[in-house]
């Protein structure tokens, strides 16, 4: 076979693998050439299609228009992880695919995360064919006893019945314990659990935190062995090592961080040069030269694969020793760093950039706050530096933004706790120029060093940051969402979706509206995710994007910074880190994993946070708008404090309501009053559930002009 010929048959498989993947999402032609890794012969993504039209030809895949390529979901069997709802309805969770599916009638006695086999049998719905295996992962719930029998009253409202267990003399009830499902016996009324660990009383501060993090899988405490690795590093910097590196010490160099940052893992440097030109670099700490490949502190890393940040703590991906010691860029220290540097002319254009081994020694360590201030008063530390950078930045931003890059910043919330971390407060967490400053400086930072690598020929292993475009069939709901509000837009291609994007954005500012309609244009949008496949990031409108700037909380950084090391010293992946392809694309999977994980974990923190800030409002009325549907009732969040509550369809006593899907509203079947997402209303909190993290609501209205209203909605219906 000659060797054409078997590149064009390994594409084809590559294609097919790809559009499996992708789980019966359609894909352009331009997104499956992005994905391939062993393209390097094609040109273009217009090269693959006469491939794809030959496989379209062959049936191996369906052609839906000139450009667009898809593998029905229908005709896969796909292993997937169970999920039941509090309402009891099985769904079943897939691995890159964004919308769970309907799981259909069986004879298995599903659990939540159940791992099964299933076959797709119509759009969204899956038969399960068999029981993999239950799941492994530890739930956590609360001791109780009825007469001599002993069980746990699992946390999650996805269990409908408690777990047998076998007594012990440390049992108590009320004590919020970890548990393992054994077994679902044929014999036995409930599911069969084995106590792996006993956090504490329920409604305990610290025991509700740790049962969180058991409850998502992430270790709180490293292992001895790991801490005693990290204490082993020297506090010393060697000669040797200095004169391997690019000396900044001299240099003005500090760092911008929020007030209660522990760990310093970014720095700026800022120069004029004898050019007249002007120098920025970007000092990331070097985490890769003190954590080695596959020793045991790379081991613990990956593991973790990220810092996790819950209401008051942080769980930090590294020991403290080198998290918040040896790798933190604290001022008036020597610290080793590797570093992304600019020289840029006066009209801010950026004439060269490099890549390297630097060491720093910080002059000085600002709070957003503190360096905001100076750029008020414009006067203080470092000001005419300070503010050189701010336009710098302020250039940068305006240049994404005219590329198309999305501008919705959600407003985000912090808690203040007392000494008994009860919530006293919450406070907005402002973003001022400083925040966008040392956003904008990590942003280039992070593009460059994707392009750098991206245009090497031939092009080498790496890991990118990426984010695909939406998906059409959001785009279209999200057009009909913004449309009940009087706003366009455009999604006919990219450009004018990008353009029409950030209009909405300006147009709602301020507007009641803003906040409901930037959370639905966030859900719109795909996941980010890392990948070695794929350097594009939509919302950003980088060709190129990558995460270098956060070693210290994020393993796939750590990898990045190993690569580009080995790269710009004529070594491979293999010769570094003794990796190959799949064991990349392996590593990718499992942090964006461990990223959502984290996600859902600090969500979990706040949840239980908001329910117990809630139980000293119970009977006060907010101000809500309506942020979800279901057929059980309305989600509606509070704006003074934007924590969500739920209104139950039954305790809607004006009328019966019920939830029509077709016309995403809630519907009163004798007045025809109508309820949908983005409604305001005010409501009334009747409850507060810490154990279930959940708030209940009323509706608090006057009625005195309610019928005469319903006549008009029931003459409208008709």
């Amino acid at each position: 076979m000659d060797k054409k010929k078997q590149s064009t048959i390994q594409t084809e498989l590559e294609i097919e693998t790809i559009l499996k993947d992708a789980k019966g999402k359609i894909l352009n032609h331009k997104q499956i050439f992005s994905r391939l890794e062993n393209a390097f012969d094609l040109k273009n993504a217009d090269a693959i299609l006469p491939i794809l039209n030959s496989l379209s030809e062959k049936n191996s895949i369906v052609k839906k228009d000139t450009y667009k390529f898809v593998i029905p979901l229908k005709t896969q069997s796909v292993e997937g992880i169970i999920d039941i709802t509090k309402n009891g309805r099985a769904f079943l969770m897939l691995e890159g695919l964004d919308e769970d599916l309907i799981v259909e009638d069986s004879y298995i006695k599903l659990l939540p995360f159940d791992k099964v086999l299933a076959q797709v049998t119509k759009k969204n719905k899956v038969e399960v064919i068999q029981l993999i295996e239950h799941s492994q992962k530890v739930f956590v719930g609360v001791l109780n006893k009825k007469n001599t029998y002993w069980f746990i009253e699992p946390d999650s409202m996805k269990f409908k019945t408690p777990f047998d267990i076998k007594f012990s003399s440390q049992l108590k009830v009320g004590l919020k314990v970890g548990f393992k499902i054994l077994s679902y016996p044929k014999d036995s009324k409930y599911p069969r659990a084995e106590i792996t660990e006993i956090f504490g009383k329920q409604g305990d501060h610290q025991t509700e935190m740790h049962s969180i993090l058991a409850e998502f899988g992430l270790p709180e405490q490293f292992d001895k062995e790991v801490n005693d690795a990290a204490e082993l590093i020297p506090k010393t910097i060697s000669a040797s090592e200095i004169e391997n590196r690019i000396d900044y010490r001299s240099i003005l160099t500090f760092t911008i961080d929020p007030d209660t940052a522990k760990d310093f893992d970014d720095a700026i440097s800022y120069r004029t040069l004898e050019n007249g030109n002007f120098e920025i670099g970007v000092h990331i700490a070097d985490v890769s030269h003190y954590v080695k490949p596959n020793d045991t502190l790379d081991k613990e890393a990956i593991k973790r694969a990220t810092s996790v940040y819950l209401v008051d703590r942080v769980v930090p991906m590294l020991p403290f020793n080198l998290s918040d010691v040896i790798c933190s860029l604290v001022p008036n220290q020597d610290r080793l760093t590797f570093a992304a540097i600019f020289e840029i002319q006066a009209d801010f254009k950026i004439v060269n950039k490099k890549f390297a081994k630097t060491i720093i020694h910080s002059n000085k360590r600002f709070s957003y706050e503190e360096a905001q201030d100076i750029l008020n008063l414009k006067k203080g530390d470092y000001y005419q530096e300070l503010n050189h950078i701010n336009e710098f930045a302020h250039f940068l931003t305006k240049k994404r933004f005219e590329k198309g890059a999305l501008n919705f910043d959600s407003p985000e919330y912090k808690f203040v706790l007392d000494k008994d971390f009860k919530p006293i407060s919450m406070q907005l967490k402002l973003r001022q120029d400083t925040n966008r400053l040392i956003e904008e400086l990590m942003l280039l930072a992070n593009q460059s060093v994707a392009e750098f690598i991206y245009t090497q020929k031939p092009r080498q292993a790496f890991v990118y940051r990426t984010h695909d475009e939406p998906s059409e069939t959001k785009l279209l709901e999200l057009k009909k969402f913004v449309d009940k509000f009087g706003y366009q837009l455009h999604i006919d291609n990219e450009i004018s979706l990008r353009k029409s994007m950030n209009q909405l954005s300006k147009d709602i500012e301020g507007k009641p509206e803003q906040d409901i309609i930037q959370s639905m244009c966030i859900r719109s949008m795909s996941k980010a995710l890392y990948t070695p496949n794929k350097p594009s990031h939509y919302g950003l409108a980088f060709e190129y994007y990558t995460h270098f700037t956060s070693p210290i909380r994020r393993y796939p950084d750590v990898i990045v910074h190993r690569l580009l090391y080995a790269y710009l010293n004529k070594k491979t992946m293999q010769e570094t880190m003794e990796w190959n392809n799949e064991l990349l694309d392996n590593a990718c999977k499992h942090c964006s994993k461990m990223e959502v994980t984290a996600s859902e974990a600090e969500r979990a923190s706040i949840k239980y946070k908001q329910a117990e800030w809630m139980e000293n409002h119970i009977g006060d009325v907010f101000d809500g708008i309506i942020t979800g549907l279901t057929d059980f009732g309305m989600f509606v969040e509070i704006k003074q404090y934007k924590c969500d509550g739920l209104i139950r369809l039954n305790t809607m006593t004006d009328d019966h309501y019920n939830y029509d899907s077709n016309l995403m509203a809630i519907i009163g079947t004798r007045y025809y009053k109508k309820y949908k997402i983005g409604d305001s209303l005010k409501v009334m909190v009747t409850a507060a559930n810490k154990k279930n993290r959940t708030i209940d609501l009323k509706i608090y209205s006057e009625f005195k002009d309610f019928k005469k209203d319903a006549r008009k909605n029931k003459s409208r219906q008709r």
